[in-house]
């Protein structure tokens, strides 16, 4: 998979976060990585509503706590309903969640699962870097989910063809597109979903794909 960052020429971010301190740290990331894009911020659902309908934004950073307006408290349940109508919207905008607590997006994995933008999520404590490389991921149209969401490992009879057009027939992903009749979106998101379930992680000199073959061959999911 090609680890350059996505041009962010045109593009416009929207980071949703009730803590000042938080958009501080997190908006001048955003700009030292991606200079070209427009960032908007909002501290309330409310707000980040307008701007939306305004900006139409291709990125939204949200974090699932917040408040609906800016005189109510923030919760869990206003960010995941926030969440579930941006999932939902004709916009459909690449989405990453920031938050403290991400376990309440359980509650959205199917409607995340087939999400046709990009999605990522990870607990703010985490490093900037890893903030920007979701960032990245999820603008690439690629969905991610930390470990302590995914589901026991499973294997989607789909990603198993994908595994077999690639490995014992050569195609490339666009040709696989083709031939399963799907999207390349949806043939670059097999290969995340698959990256996942076999436990394989992105190293430095190291191939994706052939560590992905390795690890599928050691299940018996390639002959």
């Amino acid at each position: 998979m090609n680890r350059t960052l996505v041009d962010s020429t045109a593009q416009t971010f929207l980071v949703v976060d009730d803590h000042e301190a938080i958009l501080e740290g997190t908006v001048p990331a955003l700009k030292r990585v991606y200079s070209g894009a427009q960032i908007f911020t909002a501290q309330d659902v409310q707000t980040a509503q307008t701007q939306i309908r305004c900006y139409h934004p291709t990125l939204v950073v949200l974090d699932l706590s917040v408040p609906q307006n800016p005189c109510t408290p923030a919760s869990a349940e206003v960010g995941i309903q926030f969440l579930k109508a941006l999932i939902e919207s004709k916009l459909a905008p690449n989405i990453v969640v920031l938050s403290t607590n991400i376990k309440p997006l359980v509650q959205l994995k199917p409607m995340i699962n087939a999400y046709e933008g990009g999605f990522a999520a990870m607990d703010k404590s985490l490093p900037i870097r890893e903030m920007v490389r979701l960032v990245d991921f999820a603008l690439r149209g690629s969905i991610y989910l930390p470990p302590e969401l995914r589901s026991r490992s499973e294997f989607d009879r789909r990603w198993l063809e994908v595994l077999a057009l690639k490995f014992q027939e050569a195609l490339t992903d666009k040709a696989i597109a083709e031939r399963m009749q799907v999207s390349d979106r949806t043939v670059r998101n097999y290969w995340v979903r698959l990256q996942d379930a076999l436990g394989v992680y992105d190293e430095p000199d190291k191939d994706l794909r052939i560590q992905i073959a390795i690890a599928a061959r050691k299940l018996g999911l390639l002959n």
